[in-house]
């Protein structure tokens, strides 16, 4: 592997370039704000008995709004109150992980412009080098 390279992932991991790139935006922040759309949407609806789902409180709002979440009960065809937990959870880990795929990638552009740098560094040395020598 070329030194270059290990260089460049050094500084890249090691300096303020990291720091920069990890904050810039919160994944778990994210994947929260897509949930609690989600829950907003599902809790604008009605639940299977016909009520409006603003209209119910305590565990009958959240089970009916989990379940709209997830398509609606079981009993008409949807995915009920689990379903619709998961449907919650694996949105939220969506956004999630598209964040992190976001600051994983600015990461390899970060070490693939800092081993540029590199390179041309030392060949500008070596030309250098090379015309002073003749």
């Amino acid at each position: 592997m070329d030194p270059r390279l290990l260089i460049a992932i050094g500084d890249v991991l090691s300096g303020e370039n990291l720091q920069t790139i990890a904050s810039s935006g919160s994944a778990s922040k994210t994947g929260v704000e897509v949930r609690q759309a989600l829950l907003v949407q599902a809790g604008s609806q009605k639940a299977s008995t016909g009520t409006p789902i603003p209209l119910l409180r305590g565990v009958a709002q959240t089970d009916a709004t989990h379940a709209a979440a997830g398509g609606g009960a079981k009993s008409a065809g949807g995915r009920g109150v689990e379903g619709g937990i998961k449907t919650l959870d694996q949105a939220e880990l969506t956004a999630q992980l598209a964040v992190y795929g976001v600051k994983a990638t600015a990461i390899v552009a970060a070490v693939i412009v800092r081993y540029g740098v590199l390179v041309h560094r030392d060949r500008k040395a070596a030309r250098e080098e090379l015309s002073g020598s003749l």
